[in-house]
């Protein structure tokens, strides 16, 4: 199940905050469109770690207690914050339930991230387990076809490419690649 149904699970019981990185500047952990469903003993996603999650954790459980607030914060990391990326970033919290999750879900399908994965090892297979609960689009691909196994995640798509190399050429422009090939000999 991947960590936005989780989310939309948890959200058709009782609300959360959900709180979403509204744009930045600099050098920030974590891009615009990046969420996080904070609910008031669990939290789904993550906006980046660190002091800067503490603080919009601690900002979203007083709003699911009741207290109101602007529906965007700006934080700087820097010294102050005990993060040294240096960069700003504007968080929207929403307060959200189920009625929200229609939208919610429309919102998260515009645009997943594409990656492609080179490599059906072990180290391969546990980053799907990851990566097939984050709102990424995956390649996964290995020059072993029967290397696959027969169910992954819905945002994943297996590829034989022999050569391995030869996948490479039909990536979309600014996929993030993982390079988890078996071989050094394969490696690009």
């Amino acid at each position: 199940m991947k960590l936005s149904d989780r989310a939309f699970a948890l959200l058709e019981q009782v609300a959360a905050v959900w709180v979403t990185v509204d744009a930045t500047h600099g050098s920030v952990p974590r891009d615009a469109d990046t969420w996080m469903a904070v609910f008031a003993d669990t939290t789904l996603g993550t906006i980046g770690g660190g002091h800067v999650e503490y603080q919009a954790i601690i900002e979203a459980r007083l709003r699911l207690s009741g207290a109101g607030g602007a529906p965007v914060l700006r934080y700087a990391l820097g010294p102050s914050m005990g993060q040294c990326c240096g960069g700003v970033m504007h968080l929207r919290f929403e307060l959200v339930d189920a009625g929200d999750v229609p939208a919610l879900q429309q919102r998260l399908s515009r645009g997943l991230v594409p990656v492609a994965l080179f490599g059906g090892g072990h180290v391969g297979r546990a980053l799907i387990d990851v990566l097939g609960q984050l709102p990424f689009s995956v390649s996964w691909i290995d020059s072993r076809e029967e290397i696959f196994p027969e169910q992954v995640p819905g945002n994943v798509a297996c590829e034989h490419s022999d050569p391995v190399h030869a996948a490479v050429a039909s990536l979309a422009p600014r996929t993030l690649v993982l390079i988890m090939s078996f071989s050094h000999a394969e490696d690009l």
